[in-house]
């Protein structure tokens, strides 16, 4: 920038002076005493840092205040220097007359946070100074990054302020300490405070996962409208700060309540651009904690959105995530946008809550210019003249939107003639916590602005007439509890027999289930579970595919001479062996008497050798009275999908035979 020092040159000898041109001769003749000559700069020169310093200096010496009438009520300022010292410099001459009484500034996070703050409440000791850090920072009507901006709030507009610290928000963080902080400094309960007067600030650390549990809890302790948002850091989603007290904070949020003067107003604006869809989406299976949507319609979230869009492939719907939100609709004018941030696996991650049961509509983006513009013209004509400043929280989603339209310039000349700051954040914050929406606390100054109060006196009365239906609505809800409570206890008994019937239905009905596909004896699997268990083996993932059949020598022998008895033991020890020799994922099923087979999906015929030598090798010690265990075996396996897997089973078959043969002759 240039021309700074010539401004401020001159400002101080016109306060000094007051229109006595002897008395501005004078003030130039004491400026040059203290090594300022004022006929050496004009608007060209480069602005010195140092010259200027010395220069707010001189001016605070010369008590070259304006008085409070004279002095601004709002002024905005912003700084693209490279380092804290310098912004805060440009910052403090750029707001050199406004006598702020609060200080707001959003910072880029590529800047030392603890250094900045520190050096903004230094440059501004007299001043209440909070801030937080940015995914991009707004000006008027310029978009920035790594940038600093920030508002100056004169007494004109505030009356009085205070602003806490929440610290800890993923430990056991407690909003109602602050509340009765404000409480006590306010001489006046945030519960009853005129929500006209009062308006409050949110800033959250963005990374925290918390704003829906801080909003919540304000709300529950107030009827005070707060906006804000949540910090950023230039979409690293590393580390997000937020700055209050001269000092810079994370896992934290900082929580203002201004009390506007009199004269003073206020209002918010809130703007969304999207359409509402016909496709419903019922959130069945949430993780709150990830802000994570595990089911859409009973269906994996990732296909349900996909279903919605009209897309083929669920790897394609990350492209739709900006163009295609989804929101809470509370009716046709408000609509809590929420945006999906990733795809984790099936599930989709949310930058906002979306809860169990929750029913949230498909949206489509439209004209963010429109739709802005539109607020602002009708706000504009409620005030019935010009706005004098906007503190402006908008979603970075919107601003990657304008990028994509080719509509950043056309969207920042809506705020050319306001001043404005504000930054681009991880979700704004009014009532709840939504995304892709810009919502703007309006101030206004008007000795006789009969519209504002207009407006506040309506809004008072409506306030009044919600307070008596909230009443109504709790006398109703304590006599249906008191109905429920009666119906409760004659459901209780009923619901416990219902409960144990339903218990035992269950465990029968798996006991059938279980039956139906196991043999008695061995507990091995069925005949039955066979045929289905080899269909679906037979696919050319499970290649190769082994099949070994055995058969239970000299069972006839044991049951003629010792009993059948001793027959169903050897069954049960076969049976035994084969479940210790074999795999976890092998299917074992008793095919007949003595038969058994064993289905190996992707085992090759060497494999399916091992297992029978470790078959072999427990049978030989294991006995029933002096009958040694033995089974005689074969084998053969689906190496390629053109064979047969029924020709598998026949070789297998022939060679189990085989084997048989040769047992008895060996026995013989």
């Amino acid at each position: 920038m240039s021309g700074k020092i010539k401004e401020i040159i001159d400002r101080i000898i016109k306060e000094r002076a007051r229109g006595n041109p002897v008395i501005a001769e004078m003030t130039k003749a004491k400026l040059i005493l203290k090594g300022i000559y004022p006929d050496k700069y004009d608007s060209n020169d480069k602005d010195d840092p140092e010259i200027i310093e010395k220069l707010i200096e001189i001016k605070k010496q010369l008590n070259a205040e304006e008085s409070i009438e004279e002095s601004y009520n709002l002024k905005s300022a912003f700084s693209v220097k490279e380092t804290e010292e310098e912004i805060v410099l440009e910052i403090q001459t750029q707001l050199i007359n406004i006598g702020a009484k609060v200080l707001i500034f959003f910072a880029s996070s590529a800047f030392n946070q603890n250094k900045l703050s520190q050096l903004m409440q230094n440059a501004f000791e007299d001043c209440i100074v909070f801030g937080c850090s940015t995914a991009g920072e707004r000006f008027n009507e310029k978009i920035l990054t790594n940038s600093v901006v920030a508002l100056a709030l004169s007494s004109n507009l505030i009356a009085d302020a205070k602003v806490e610290v929440i610290q800890g928000l993923n430990s056991n963080f407690n909003t109602k300490q602050t509340f009765t902080s404000f409480d006590k400094y306010f001489n006046e309960s945030t519960y009853t405070m005129d929500p006209t007067r009062y308006a409050g600030i949110v800033l959250i650390d963005g990374l925290s996962l918390k704003e829906e549990k801080l909003m919540d809890e304000i709300g529950n302790l107030t009827d005070i409208n707060f906006v804000g948002g949540s910090a950023g850091d230039n979409l690293k989603y590393e580390r997000t700060t937020v700055y209050a007290n001269g000092k810079a904070y994370n896992d934290s949020a900082v929580i203002a309540l201004l009390k506007m003067q009199k004269k003073a107003g206020f209002s918010i604006i809130e703007t969304q651009s999207f359409n509402v869809l016909d496709p419903i989406l019922v959130a069945n299976k949430v993780n709150v904690e990830s802000r994570e949507v595990i089911e859409f319609n009973h269906k994996p979230a990732v296909q349900a959105y996909a279903d919605a869009l009209g897309v083929l492939s669920p790897k394609e719907i990350p492209k739709y995530f900006l163009s295609h939100p989804v929101g809470l609709v509370i009716d046709e004018n408000n609509v809590l946008v929420r945006s999906p941030h990733k795809v984790n696996g099936s599930n989709i991650k949310f930058f906002c809550n979306i809860l169990k049961d929750m029913e949230v509509r498909l949206l489509e983006d439209g004209d963010i210019v429109k739709e802005t513009q539109k607020a602002i013209e009708q706000k504009k004509k409620v005030l019935g003249k010009k706005i004098t400043g906007i503190l402006s929280f908008d979603c970075i989603h919107r601003r990657v939107e304008l990028e994509n339209k080719n509509l950043v310039e056309q969207y920042g000349e809506l705020f050319a003639d306001i001043p404005t700051i504000g930054f681009y954040s991880y979700g704004e914050v009014h009532i709840g916590h939504m995304n892709q929406t810009a919502t703007m606390l309006i101030f206004e100054y008007n000795s006789l602005n009969h519209n504002v109060r207009q407006e506040n006196r309506l809004l008072s009365k409506e306030k009044q007439r919600l307070t008596q239906a909230n009443h109504d609505l709790k006398r109703e809800v304590f006599e249906l509890k008191r109905k429920l409570k009666l119906a409760t206890r004659a459901l209780k008994q009923f619901n416990i027999a219902l409960e144990a019937e339903i218990n035992e239905r269950t465990k029968r009905e798996e006991e059938i289930r279980y039956l139906s596909y196991h043999d008695e004896l061995t507990g091995l699997y069925n005949r039955r579970f066979y045929e289905e268990a080899i269909k679906n083996l037979d696919t050319k993932t499970n290649l190769p595919i082994s099949i070994i059949i055995g058969d239970v020598n000299d069972l006839k022998i044991v049951n003629d001479t010792l009993g059948h008895a001793k027959g169903d033991e050897l069954l049960q020890k076969s049976a035994m062996i084969l479940k210790t020799a074999c795999r976890k994922e092998d299917v074992i099923v008793r095919f007949g008497g003595d038969e058994f087979i064993i289905l190996l999906s992707q085992t090759s015929k060497e494999v399916a050798q091992e297992i029978i030598r470790r078959i072999d090798q427990l049978s030989s010690k294991q006995f029933v009275n002096s009958f040694p265990i033995s089974i005689s075996f074969g084998w053969d396996a689906k190496e390629n999908s053109e064979e047969n897997i029924l020709e598998v089973l026949n070789n297998a078959e022939k060679s189990m035979y085989k084997r048989k043969a040769l047992y008895k002759n060996e026995i013989l």
